[in-house]
């Protein structure tokens, strides 16, 4: 559990990252397969729903459990399901649609390449603080959206690969971005049946 909040968590940092220094040409609305390559070679697949600039859906399978995660960029949050109808929530200290004031970064165009049919030019942020390393990310300004995003460590090498592939675009259902009904906020302190 902890392990799979811990990939959880570092997609939705690549995430924050990803929208953190763009400002979209599109209003992406679509859904696709995820691919997620690790440092050490491991395939994570899933699916990604996206609705606008502010409100994502991923699905990543591991066997036979599917973790979601929703992120909503307009409420500065992140919710988890988790099992038992629960759903644990993350608060952002800042608005991911704007750059990070606090991590600057060289932003430079390396090229263009057609990515899973979509022709995308190709970024590359380097972070000053060298602990974020290096992001490039394929941005397609069709779909309004990076179609793959590669992580760096500060020496160049490839950390994660995220590549959406068998896009379709359309309208996402608005009940894919919210908390389903009878789900509970997860808390750590138990509710105690006696109050002082």
């Amino acid at each position: 559990m902890a392990k799979r909040l811990g990939s959880t968590l570092i997609l939705l940092l690549v995430v924050v990252f990803i929208f953190s220094g763009l400002v979209l040409a599109a209003t992406p609305e679509f859904s696709a397969e995820m691919i997620q390559t690790d440092a050490k070679g491991k395939v994570t697949k899933g699916k990604i729903y996206v609705q606008g600039i502010e409100k994502i859906r991923h699905e990543i399978s591991d066997g036979d459990t599917v973790s979601v995660t929703i992120l909503r960029l307009d409420k500065k949050l992140s919710w988890t399901l988790m099992p038992e109808q629960q759903y644990m929530e993350i608060n952002y200290p800042y608005d991911p649609n704007q750059p990070n004031l606090d991590i600057e970064y060289k932003m430079e165009t390396l090229g263009n390449e057609t990515i899973n049919g979509y022709a995308s030019e190709i970024i590359q942020y380097t972070y000053k603080d060298r602990k974020y390393g290096i992001l490039v990310q394929w941005f397609s300004k069709e779909l309004g959206f990076a179609v793959k995003t590669q992580t760096k460590d500060a020496k160049g090498k490839v950390t994660s690969t995220v590549e959406y592939q068998n896009i379709v675009e359309g309208k996402q259902p608005d009940e894919l971005f919210e908390i389903p009904s009878g789900y509970t906020k997860f808390s750590v302190i138990p509710k105690l049946p006696f109050s002082f």
